[in-house]
């Protein structure tokens, strides 16, 4: 038995199943409403959605997924060594993280007809609803959490600037 605070985990041990499954569920509700064509959820440039603009908004919206889900485990270990504490085990991390990113992600649901509008909305609310979640599934203070999420988004940011970059070097002409 520990006897320090300290030595104890910062992710409380748990069933890594559950926490995937509310992410699944989440993941599915958003995957269902790209493939069913909802505004809210397609680039603001399509106005009559075709069944391959739908898949690839579902694509993405996977791919958005599985990298802000590697970007809060990698945030959450990171907050874990400022804190010094270790982190816990790696799989009720990325579940944990998976659940809260894809929970969040269910904010991109509300309408905004202002394309700049609705991609601020849709950032702001992502962020905070992913900080909040990270508060209750982690059971971590609520600076910690905007900390993570901070360092998740810079995360994120940062592989970015390098995929925009790979793309401007490679592009012809």
């Amino acid at each position: 038995m520990n006897d320090r605070a300290h030595d104890l985990p910062l992710c409380p041990e748990g069933d890594f199943r559950f926490w995937g499954g509310i992410g699944v569920v989440a993941l599915l509700a958003s995957v269902i409403g790209c493939l069913a064509g909802l505004p809210a959820l397609l680039p603001a440039e399509v106005v009559v959605p075709t069944a391959i603009q739908r898949l690839s908004a579902a694509g993405a919206l996977v791919v958005w997924l599985l990298l802000c889900t590697g970007a809060g485990a990698a945030a959450f270990a990171a907050i874990s060594l400022v804190r010094g504490r270790p982190p816990g085990s790696a799989l009720d991390i990325t579940s944990r993280s998976f659940a809260c990113v894809a929970v969040a992600a269910l904010t991109n649901f509300v309408p905004i007809d202002q394309p700049m509008v609705k991609l601020a909305f849709d950032g702001l609310t992502f962020a905070v609803a992913s900080a909040l979640l990270a508060r209750s599934a982690f059971r971590m203070a609520t600076l910690d959490a905007f900390a993570a999420t901070a360092i998740g988004t810079g995360i994120v940011g940062a592989l970015a600037t390098v995929a925009f970059v790979i793309t401007w070097a490679v592009r012809p002409g």
